[in-house]
């Protein structure tokens, strides 16, 4: 066999194992950065009680109803902890900037009890999961300026001259109960169920389901629209 054709067949087979080295390689990194986790850290921030809610230019916000009031954000390990993006003054906690860039791997979870009267949100995202807003001779108000999410499922408990009012946002599942008390909600509810008694009265837009039983004092208006 003439030199050249040994150092050619030499020359593929070094070639051969590179490439199959790099296979092997490649297949076990990849396994390395499938089963790769990031960690994360949480830190929970107990927090005075506060009667309203200032959302502004955040995401990953989700409010829960609790017997008392903290914050738990959730942050990639090793990474500056997002502590300036939540203040709370007087009677208002206020979120802003939780950014989609800088924080995509921060989740906000905030806690309130009863004393939450009313939420505003501005450029914001904000869900809930489940939860249960209860106002007693209060009035409550949900406002939002921009349609980027939709709140999950919300029961609402009215009662002694309460009033509920909320601006235009979207609401998969809505549960009400009112209890001489008044509601006017121009939400886009898919869903909406609950009891009125008590010269009570409810005012919402036409949902996709309904079923709302009253008592012969109350009224239950519905929007065509």
């Amino acid at each position: 066999m003439k030199t050249s054709k040994i150092i050619f067949i030499a020359l593929l087979g070094s070639i051969a194992v590179l490439i199959l080295a790099a296979l092997v390689n490649i297949r076990l990194n990849g396994r390395k950065n499938n089963n790769f986790q990031y960690e994360f850290s949480v830190i929970k921030r107990r927090i005075p009680t506060y009667k309203v809610l200032c959302v502004n230019n955040s995401m990953n916000i989700t409010l829960v109803h609790n017997d008392s009031s903290f914050i738990e954000v959730t942050y990639l390990k090793d990474s500056i902890v997002p502590d300036k993006n939540v203040v709370i003054r007087e009677d208002t906690l206020f979120i802003t900037d939780f950014e989609k860039l800088i924080h995509r791997n921060v989740s906000v979870r905030i806690f309130a009890t009863d004393s939450l009267k009313k939420i505003e949100l501005q450029h914001s995202q904000i869900s809930l999961g489940k939860s249960a807003l209860k106002s007693d001779q209060s009035s409550t108000w949900f406002s939002r300026d921009t349609t980027l999410s939709s709140f999950k499922a919300l029961d609402i408990v009215a009662k002694n001259h309460s009033n509920v009012n909320s601006g235009i946002f979207r609401i998969d599942s809505l549960g009400i109960v009112l209890q001489h008390s008044v509601a006017n909600l121009t939400a886009k509810v898919r869903r909406i169920n609950g009891t009125l008694s008590d010269s009570s009265k409810i005012y919402v837009r036409q949902p996709l389901e309904i079923s709302l039983k009253r008592d012969s004092t109350s009224k239950i208006n519905v929007n065509y629209y």
